[in-house]
């Protein structure tokens, strides 16, 4: 048997904040979204693992949290725990592509992380504002392509001002330059030891997005153009709504739409419509319905498993605060460009 303990060790309400589980003390409202008004969910620190008393009554430790509350499977929950918690390394194939059973990839992540886990990554909204600063506009063809393919116009990428990585290897050196190796380590945008990063953690050229909240970049998106990954996001770092300033001001009863993913949201404030973006089907947390409870909302998701579960899971959100919202999923295998190329609405 491989020894699984360090992995066991990441303290668990480290996990919990990691997913975005807002815990008071010991508990909080559970992810399956039956808490109306006292929470369910609790945290067992003396055991390090959680149990919810509601109606699920599901329970586990850190591994099964994220499990549960991500819908991964067991390999993606490792791959979760690598961008997270500071494990490098290729944990979901072995050798030529092989899979790698499950005891041998509990063993790499316990090799790891007695090292790793315990170094907390922080937004710094100063390296991410100056990185949007040195890098150019979208220009190469590859960029121009993509934005053209995904319905996001020249002028909207301006607006939300949308940038291009061209040199990742000549950007990281620069940032290590300014902000100091370690400075840059705990932003989460570079792999390697706190003390001695070695990249950044986007290898090929990419197209950044930045997520602006009262005029200040607070995180980045890429979406590459060059190996298996399309979109990565700094590690360790929650992920945040795309476009909040935007509801500033609006009057009540304006349509909303929430959007699953950055150029989906972007087609749709192209064309004149106001949308929020949401990084993933499953990243959308209870505690943001509030600031959408005056609006008009639709939720749009792909026409996958993904979205479907998306566009319920919000219904169930708003729901539970007493609201309702309309439901819409996209043609499978298409976006909302393709949409609007068609000559229809959403």
């Amino acid at each position: 048997m491989h020894d699984a303990s360090p992995l066991k060790r990441i303290p668990i309400l480290e996990v919990a904040e990691r997913l975005g589980i807002q815990v008071r003390g010991t508990k909080a409202m559970c992810f399956m979204g039956h808490d109306k008004a006292s929470p369910s969910l609790s945290f067992l620190i003396s055991r390090n693992t959680w149990r919810c008393f509601g109606a699920c009554g599901k329970h586990g430790d850190a591994l099964a949290l994220v499990m549960e509350t991500q819908k991964l499977d067991f390999k993606s929950a490792l791959a979760w725990f690598a961008q997270n918690f500071g494990v490098d390394g290729q944990l979901a194939g072995g050798a030529g592509g092989r899979p790698v059973s499950s005891e041998s990839q509990i063993s790499t992540v316990a090799a790891q992380l007695p090292v790793q886990y315990d170094r907390a990554f922080t937004a710094d909204t100063e390296i991410y504002a100056w990185l949007i600063d040195q890098c150019p506009i979208v220009s190469s063809s590859k960029g121009v392509d993509y934005l053209a393919g995904h319905g996001i116009s020249p002028e909207s990428a301006s607006r939300f001002n949308v940038r291009e990585l061209a040199s990742p290897r000549s950007v990281f050196s620069r940032l290590v330059e300014k902000w100091g190796a370690q400075r840059v380590f705990r932003s989460g945008l570079a792999w390697g030891k706190r003390e001695n990063p070695e990249r950044l953690i986007w290898g090929t050229p990419a197209i950044l997005f930045p997520f602006y909240q009262h005029g200040s970049v607070i995180y980045l998106q890429a979406r590459m153009f060059g190996g298996e990954r399309k979109y990565l996001n700094p590690r360790g770092i929650a992920k945040p709504l795309f476009n909040t300033d935007r509801l500033a001001g609006l009057p009540a009863g304006t349509l909303i739409h929430i959007c699953e993913g950055i150029p989906d949201t972007l087609a749709l404030e192209t064309h004149g419509w106001a949308a929020v973006g949401v990084l993933g089907a499953t990243s959308f947390r209870p505690d943001w319905v509030e600031q959408f409870m005056k609006f008009k909302v639709t939720v749009l998701g792909h026409g996958d498993a993904a979205g479907e579960k998306f566009v319920a899971d919000l219904a169930n959100f708003f729901r539970t605060r007493g609201a309702t919202v309309c439901v819409k999923l996209l043609p499978k295998g298409k976006d909302a460009a393709d949409i609007f190329a068609a000559g229809k609405k959403i």
